[in-house]
């Protein structure tokens, strides 16, 4: 029977096992590459790609050349030349049946519809009801239709002015109310926007795969070499082990997230041209955002090194292991991809959901947004659960039918 350790000797032995871990752990090249390399390189590697695609895809939308028919009756024809006037679009006159025929075959991105007298009722001061017809189900159609509204609305307000000046009246007449923009920076434009979304999802999905590994070969890999058994002989107890065992998958899984957040630092220190859309955006990292990520990042880690050492015990080996962690995978995913749909602002209820609750609060600091009840809602809950997770795992490895299982 193994003599108990004495409160001197436990913090040793656990820091012994947790060094052997480390050691082990980091030997491993693809370790390496996933928890310290891809990291550093992955974040601001897929920013300066989101960058360049959003970049390409305005420019495109602001340039390309539309495929349009247009139905032009007679009467229509001086309506049908102020319209052809938008830059940008190729206008092809087709009948109506050959209009829509077009549209849904993908010839034209979308198709007008001029009716007959339309100049007639110009003239005469009426509106002119104009038809636009287009695919729902297409993006390049959705947003030829409303390019083409614009272009609409651009020459309808052209009409309005020249009607206004006819009656002596000034074009300010027709618009009594006139909205300025008073949009506060803090929160960030568009792209900044989409950052914050996106993340949260990448910081929690960096902290949890940074582990599988690590997780995996601590217990079920030592199953599946024989060198479990040995272990268990060595002076150290099992709450030694287990302890020193879940230290070290905890430090892999936060060094993957602290990489991740030094690979978000990057687009913002760096000055390069491929991040200019980023710090543009109104998005910015301070010190502050940096420290509450870091402390919320901090408990998901610890979840994620429970979860994953539960799993890695129970299984006989890795390759069992990763089988199970599919499942594990899903009820990781599912809540931090839940954080992509929910704005910063979110209800207090929400920061009870693991997972979801530190991406929440991950968001509400790159949006400089921040709720401090919400904030310590969540921060509790996750304490909760990851200290949860640390009594299952102990549990787990001190029972003799799961450790020695094979």
């Amino acid at each position: 029977m193994k003599r108990p350790s004495s409160p001197a000797h436990a913090p040793r032995c656990a820091m012994v096992v947790f060094l052997k871990e480390v050691r082990e752990i980091f030997r491993d090249k693809r370790t390496v590459f996933g928890v310290v390399i891809s990291p550093l390189l992955l974040t601001p590697g897929l920013l300066a790609l989101t960058g360049a695609f959003l970049t390409g895809e305005m420019n495109r939308a602001r340039t390309e050349v539309l495929q349009v028919g247009i139905v032009q009756p007679a009467g229509a024809e001086g309506t049908a030349r102020a319209l052809r006037a938008t830059p940008n679009v190729r206008w092809t006159p087709v009948t109506a049946v050959e209009a829509e025929r077009r549209v849904r075959e993908r010839g034209f991105a979308a198709a007008i519809v001029l009716p007959g007298r339309a100049d007639a009722l110009l003239v005469g001061g009426r509106s002119v009801p104009v038809r636009v017809i287009y695919d729902a189900g297409s993006d390049k159609s959705s947003g030829a239709f409303m390019r083409l509204r614009l272009a609409v609305e651009a020459a309808g307000q052209a009409v309005a002015r020249l009607r206004l000046q006819q009656k002596g009246l000034s074009p300010d007449f027709a618009s009594p109310f006139s909205v300025v923009d008073g949009a506060l920076k803090t929160g960030g434009g568009p792209g900044a926007r989409m950052v914050a979304v996106l993340l949260p999802y990448m910081l929690a999905l960096a902290c949890f795969s940074s582990g599988v590994h690590a997780a995996n070969d601590s217990v079920a890999g030592e199953k599946e070499r024989g060198t479990l058994e040995t272990l268990l002989a060595s002076p150290a107890t099992r709450s030694e082990l287990v302890a020193g065992k879940f230290a070290a998958v905890t430090c892999v899984c936060l060094t993957g997230a602290l990489l991740s957040i030094a690979g978000l630092l990057v687009p913002f220190f760096s000055g390069l041209k491929a991040f200019e859309w980023l710090v543009k955006g109104g998005l910015s990292v301070t010190p502050l955002t940096i420290v509450v990520v870091l402390v919320m990042q901090a408990p998901l880690a610890v979840l994620f090194s429970g979860l994953l050492l539960t799993l890695s015990t129970f299984a006989r080996n890795q390759k069992e292991a990763q089988t199970y962690l599919g499942p594990l995978m899903m009820l990781i995913l599912v809540p931090s991809m839940m954080s992509m749909f929910q704005g910063a602002e979110a209800p207090k209820s929400m920061a009870m959901v693991p997972v979801l609750n530190a991406s929440l609060i991950i968001k509400q600091a790159l949006m400089q947004s921040y709720d401090v009840a919400f904030i310590g809602l969540a921060l509790a809950a996750s304490i909760a659960y990851a200290a949860a997770a640390m009594f299952v795992c102990a549990r787990m490895f001190g029972r003799e039918t799961v450790l020695l299982r094979t």
